[in-house]
């Protein structure tokens, strides 16, 4: 017999999800059927599968230790990879830590998660963190793998959401998708800028070519083309001959929708040479912070409610 005990990182999921992810070889039929039969109970009792699970939960599996080791085989997760980004991925700042989360300052030219290259990512310095916390380990990876909620650029630097439990990447996920939670961004751009409020517009990528299109009508737009609509809102904090700051509130949050953006609008960042922005010596990255969040209200009763409107936000150089 084999017990799990729900805790905090791993709660609030359907216990059929739950008994996958422990069980990765074996079918959704098999899991069932298990439940039926009672070799698999739920705090002692038989389970449907579809129960979410509440922290101090307990699961026990009924299997015979070959066929367990058979339906818990997976591909072993390599904790020296996180371990290993935790020590070499250098001047990530955690700006604010929660129980469920955290928020983190990445530096210019890191990875937000990885791609096919080789190079670590912050979603890997985030985990070898909490690794070297004893927040999670190695089993624990097993049932629930933590991540990067926002993706920044590889050379836009700023604040990244971590959810470091199911509960609160569950939550966060949806006040980004609502659009709840409020982003805002710093940006240096070329010439004296004139632009307020809010503007709305039509953005394409190009997998190939990793670059977007913005277009400002639909009837432009081929009808093989992909687009989704977007909406950036911005505000001017200094304007001068030859640059301009701005804050830029980021209502749709599509890929370089910033960047691209800006750049249509006649403003490319400072920079940017992918979207026609100057650069020099003094410029390497394109100037461009994700530098506040602020949180929604939420209810007196609510197990958030300390962050009723909370605003995090890092120290930017004008």
């Amino acid at each position: 017999m084999k017990e799990f005990i729900i805790n905090k990182t791993n709660e609030n999921q359907r216990l059929d999800k739950y008994l996958k992810r422990i069980l990765p070889a074996s079918s959704n039929s098999f899991i069932y059927k298990m439940l039926r039969k009672k070799n698999i109970e739920l705090n002692g009792k038989r389970a449907k599968g579809d129960e979410i699970l509440k922290s101090g939960d307990s699961i026990k599996i009924f299997f015979s230790d070959d066929t367990f080791s058979k339906m818990s085989e997976t591909v072993k997760e390599d904790i020296g990879i996180f371990l290993d980004a935790f020590k070499n991925i250098k001047n990530v700042e955690i700006v604010f830590e929660h129980e469920d989360f955290m928020i983190v300052n990445k530096p210019e030219g890191v990875l937000t998660q990885k791609d096919k290259s080789s190079l670590p990512s912050l979603n890997e310095w985030c985990i070898g963190y909490l690794l070297s916390k004893n927040f999670i380990d190695e089993k624990s990876l097993k049932e629930f793998k933590p991540s990067v909620l926002n993706r920044l650029d590889r050379n836009t630097k700023g604040l990244v959401i971590f959810g470091k439990t199911l509960t609160g990447s569950q939550r966060l996920s949806e006040l980004i998708k609502k659009r709840d939670l409020k982003k805002y961004y710093f940006a240096k751009t070329e010439g004296g800028c004139d632009l307020k409020g809010l503007y709305k517009a039509y953005l394409s990528k190009d997998e190939k070519t990793n670059k977007v299109t913005i277009y400002d009508d639909i009837k432009n737009i081929s009808d093989n083309i992909k687009y989704s609509p977007i909406s950036t809102k911005i505000n001017v904090l200094k304007s001068e001959k030859d640059y301009s700051l701005l804050e830029i509130e980021l209502i749709t949050g599509k890929s370089h929708q910033i960047r691209a953006h800006l750049s249509h609008l006649g403003f490319p960042l400072l920079g940017d040479k992918k979207y026609n922005g100057k650069t020099d010596s003094s410029c390497r990255y394109q100037e461009l912070i994700a530098y506040k969040l602020v949180f929604p209200e939420f209810d007196e009763d609510d197990v958030w409610n300390s962050l009723s409107k909370k605003i995090i936000k890092i120290n930017v150089d004008n």
